[in-house]
């Protein structure tokens, strides 16, 4: 030990990176400050590997040179070792030879996502320091092997060190703690944990009663084998653990009793309970708080085989949807009526970023009728309304799905994030601006909003943020939910995280137990910024070229995010063209060779 005076003092061991978050200077002067710490104890400091101080970034530098300042500021050569160089295969060897001279090991850092070291140091009998910030306090719960301290406490720092290395029997009571506790860390256990935590959550997606009597078709002939495994696992596990499903709620004091047994108990009380899901859906039709709602009916889109999604993005600079939208929908009525056998079990939706209300507005001016579509899914997937279905008795006025709209309400919180919205795309980069000389991007559109969906309207186009720069400010303030540019770019809304037209898609299938392979989604070339996420999966898709002038999706992308090829599959056989203005007859014989793929 060509560092130190005396070797077999007891080590205190800092091991990471020479980061100013890592806090090593506040370390070295909390030693060297502490006069009883420096004669008990030797400082040990690995910070990586190292050539020339010159040739490394300049936080690492600068950091390497206060150290060096520091050591010779308190004269405490001799008494700190700072290796340049190290061996991955030696770090062991350097916990266990710290842990032979009953030294501690330390993490000061001002904040610590983790710890890793922290582990690796406990599996070596090691008793720790760390801050208690972050990672650190969840590892001394489960391992309680040392104390934690302010990382800005200089002289916390030094008397946790002190007690650890000076009191022989606090030191053996925290190696024994860790050694035994820390199987906690390990693989099978973090494995065994983490399937009984998604066993035990309850369905966030609600029980739906999809065989009614009213059905024609028999559960066999529903076509829908390629959802049993999606309805095995992923609509059968949740990690939302306030809902409960509409069909089938559990009590809360079987919840309360639950939380009181061992881990294997949990899984099998679960497990048993998702069986009994099972055979109650198999015993027969049950009534629900939907199914009241609905007045009795049910939409004859359950008793679909095919079903043709129509979302084309046409409109003008006003964001008002264009006249050869009309047409084009009016042709693929026409198209699918040409052909008998496909027409007999055929439906239509819409998908559309406009409200309920303008919906209606432009089928009437298109001279289209509502009742001709089995599913309107309106505002960017927000709602979902079934003409003939879900009607206000008296009224006659639609009402959206009410399993939808309990579904997509996992993790929405509206008004904290209009709140953020508003503050994210009004205020300038950096925040600068004087009060009056920074104009608003967007302002906020009532009437289009609804519970589940907040609708802006674009004033600025050139101050409007990118999705993914959005997105990712939304992720750190721990707002999930889908933002998206819609109708030419004259218009922003914002849907829950379960919400958007592809989700709603993805909904209609499983709900009304329709097979995705026999689902046809038409498209432009280009459309709102949602429009990728409706082109890839197992359904089909027919792209209309010079049908959409122009969409949204230059407001998607940040430099230097993904790219359009790695959503968009290149040459799929579920995939196919057709040029701007196709007539009725060019339309069906593409959806009959598409029939073809499978």
């Amino acid at each position: 030990m060509r560092f130190l005076t005396n070797p077999h003092k007891p080590m205190i061991l800092a091991l990471s990176r020479p980061d100013p978050k890592k806090n090593l200077t506040t370390l070295i002067k909390a030693f060297g400050e502490c006069r009883p710490l420096r004669e008990l104890a030797n400082l040990t400091l690995i910070m990586g590997n190292r050539d020339d101080i010159d040739e490394m970034s300049g936080g690492n530098a600068s950091v390497l040179i206060t150290v060096l300042k520091l050591i010779d500021k308190y004269d405490l050569y001799g008494q700190v070792a700072f290796p340049k160089h190290h061996k991955q295969s030696d770090v062991p060897d350097i916990y266990r030879l710290a842990g032979k001279t009953k030294g501690v090991f330390i993490n000061p850092a001002v904040i610590e996502p983790f710890g890793l070291t922290l582990i690796e140091a406990a599996a070596h009998g090691l008793p720790m320091v760390a801050t208690k910030n972050g990672g650190p306090v969840d590892i001394h719960r489960a391992l309680n092997n040392g104390l934690l301290v302010d990382p800005h406490d200089q002289q916390a720092i030094a008397d946790a060190l002190l007690k650890l290395v000076s009191e022989k029997n606090l030191w053996q009571e925290c190696r024994r703690n860790g050694l035994k506790n820390i199987h906690l860390f390990s693989w099978p256990e973090h494995c065994r944990t983490y399937l009984t935590r998604v066993a035990a959550c309850r369905m966030r997606h609600p029980q739906w009663q999809t065989d009614t009597p009213a059905d024609e078709l028999a559960a066999e002939d529903s076509l829908n084998d390629s959802l049993k495994d999606v309805l095995d696992m992923s609509l059968r596990l949740s990690i939302d653990g306030d809902k409960t499903s509409l069909n089938d709620r559990t009590s809360l004091n079987e919840q309360k009793t639950s939380l009181n047994e061992s881990s294997d108990d949990v899984v099998k009380h679960v497990m048993s309970r998702m069986n009994r899901r099972q055979d109650d859906v198999a015993a027969g039709p049950r009534d629900s708080s939907a199914d009241v709602a609905a007045s009795g009916k049910y939409p004859v889109l359950r008793r679909r085989r095919k079903l043709f999604v129509v979302a084309l993005d046409c409109y003008d600079g006003r964001g008002l949807p264009e006249k050869k939208m009309v047409q084009t929908i009016q042709e693929i009525l026409k198209a699918v009526k040409l052909d008998a056998q496909i027409a007999r079990f055929s439906g239509f939706a819409l998908s559309t970023a406009m409200p309920m209300y303008e919906l209606v507005e432009f089928l009437k001016w298109g001279n289209l009728k509502v009742g001709d579509f089995d599913a309107l899914i309106c505002s960017s997937g927000s709602e979902v309304y079934y003409p003939g279905a879900y009607v206000v008795e008296g009224g006659g006025k639609l009402c959206p799905d009410p399993d939808y709209a309990t579904h997509i309400d996992y993790r929405w919180g509206s008004d904290g994030l209009k709140k953020t919205i508003w503050k994210l795309m009004n205020t300038p980069e950096g925040g600068g601006a004087k009060s009056g000389s920074f104009s608003c991007a967007v302002e906020e559109d009532a009437k289009s909003s609804n519970s589940h969906c907040l609708s802006y309207s674009i004033k600025d186009l050139t101050k409007a943020k990118k999705v993914d720069d959005m997105r990712q400010k939304l992720r750190m303030r721990g707002l999930r939910c889908h933002l998206m540019y819609c109708r030419n770019s004259t218009r922003m809304q914002v849907v829950p995280l379960l919400a958007s037209r592809s989700q709603a898609l993805r909904y209609l299938f499983v709900r009304w137990r329709l097979n995705v392979a026999n689902m046809y989604v038409i498209l432009g070339e280009t459309g709102d910024t949602d429009y990728e996420e409706m082109i890839s999966g197992a359904h089909k898709t027919i792209i209309l070229k010079d049908i959409v002038s122009k969409g949204s999706e230059e407001l998607l992308r940040t430099t230097g995010s993904y790219l359009r090829d790695d959503i968009v599959p290149g040459d799929s056989p579920l995939v196919a063209h057709a040029k701007g203005g196709a007539k009725a007859e060019e339309i069906i014989n593409i959806i009959r060779q598409l029939s073809k793929a499978g």
